[in-house]
């Protein structure tokens, strides 16, 4: 079966999101589409095109006859998608433990992939593995209205993600969290999956509106 290769809007769109979600383009950076298009080497049909969807998704803003401006990563962000993301995979998750027949391979591979990763102390392939949890486990409850609703806010999310991978500590609590929500879906403890949910959430978000705070909003994720 023959792969097909993404469109170039696609290519510019994701070059783009990366850069902005790992600190390459930190917020409040604001830049016209030529000079977008000269730094990434991509024309500026794809590059308008990559800014609108990225604007859909919250993370820059386009200013008339200014540019486009990558918005910066604001304490009341991080609470408000906190907030809806737990409210949405919690619900996954409980509809995910009570069904008579689940396939748990893919939460199950990402939680591994999370312990391997801090065994190595790999901090990016531990983000990848965590953004694969919460995907597993939203794309794994069969309802398609709750995935979209989650996907809308999943720049959001990743990018308090990145912004956190290099200013807090190994996320070692984090991995046996994760290990013990799986846990809990497998035995379908909702009880104790929504303790574990409310737990986890509670600190992350704690943990990253205290680094905001600390670090501003344009400090990019890892020093180039």
């Amino acid at each position: 079966m023959k792969l097909v290769e993404p469109s170039l809007s696609e290519q510019t769109y994701e070059t783009l999101r990366e850069a902005i979600l790992t600190g390459r383009i930190p917020g409040d950076t604001l830049w016209s589409d030529r000079e977008i298009a000269a730094r990434m080497q991509f024309s500026r049909t794809p590059i308008r095109d990559a800014v609108q969807r990225l604007a859909a998704e919250g993370l820059v803003e386009v200013i008339p006859r200014r540019g486009t401006r990558v918005l910066p990563l604001r304490t009341e962000d991080v609470r408000e998608i906190h907030q809806i993301a737990r409210a949405l995979e919690l619900e996954a998750a409980t509809i995910i433990a009570r069904l008579p027949e689940r396939d748990l391979s893919a939460i199950e591979a990402a939680v591994i992939g999370m312990e391997e990763a801090i065994a190595r102390a790999d901090r990016e392939e531990w983000v990848v593995a965590d953004a694969a949890f919460h995907h597993a486990v939203v794309h794994g409850c069969g309802n398609g209205r709750l995935a979209r609703l989650y996907d809308a806010q999943r720049s959001l999310t990743d990018r308090a993600r990145y912004f956190a991978l290099y200013l807090r500590e190994l996320p070692v609590r984090s991995a046996e969290e994760h290990r013990e929500m799986l846990n809990a879906i497998k035995v379908c403890d909702a009880t104790r999956l929504a303790t574990l949910y409310r737990e986890h959430w509670d600190r992350t978000t704690k943990e990253l509106l205290e680094l905001v705070e600390r670090h501003g909003t344009t400090v990019p994720v890892k020093a180039q």
